[in-house]
């Protein structure tokens, strides 16, 4: 019974830091963007172009999308997600509009890094307030998870596997 107990939590633990989700990523990348832009309005989806998934080690994976936004007419103090309903695309001669790429890192299944770069926005560097011109492309540092909730998870698999 006890080996049963330990061979379903090995899967469960396992099966989380399968392949990543595209869709996920996406998601996490333009929530970070909408953190990041000078506009008062949220930026939606409106296509992309490509993606990569690859392996950066054992329980790494890293997605690489290129995507297009624009700017909705909900407001960021809305409260609401970019992709609700109620959030339809501003008319085409006044919405932002940008082309972006991102890298986002997954580590045990777990969004650990996301790095977004667009064309066609402006967005306010965190560290100085300051305007960045939407001539250039725009680098986005985001988030990183705790190393020790990482370093956890790490030791729970090879608990588990070992």
């Amino acid at each position: 019974m006890k080996t049963f107990l330990l061979t379903i939590a090995a899967v469960q633990i396992l099966h989380c830091s399968g392949l990543p989700s595209t869709k996920r990523a996406l998601r996490a990348s333009v929530i970070k963007l909408n953190e990041m832009t000078e506009i008062p309005n949220l930026c939606g989806i409106t296509g992309r172009r490509g993606k990569n998934v690859y392996r950066t080690g054992k329980l790494s994976y890293n997605v690489d999308l290129i995507f297009s936004v624009k700017e909705t007419v909900c407001s960021k103090n809305s409260r609401l997600e970019f992709d609700d309903r109620r959030c339809h695309f501003r008319p085409k001669k006044t919405a932002a509009k940008g082309i972006c790429k991102s890298s986002v890192e997954y580590f045990a299944g777990k969004v650990v890094d996301i790095d977004v770069e667009c064309r066609g926005l402006r967005t306010i560097d965190s560290k100085s307030h300051s305007l960045e011109s939407s001539e250039n492309s725009i680098e986005l540092k985001a988030w990183r998870a705790p190393v020790r909730e990482v370093y956890k998870r790490v030791k729970q698999v090879k608990q588990i596997v070992g």
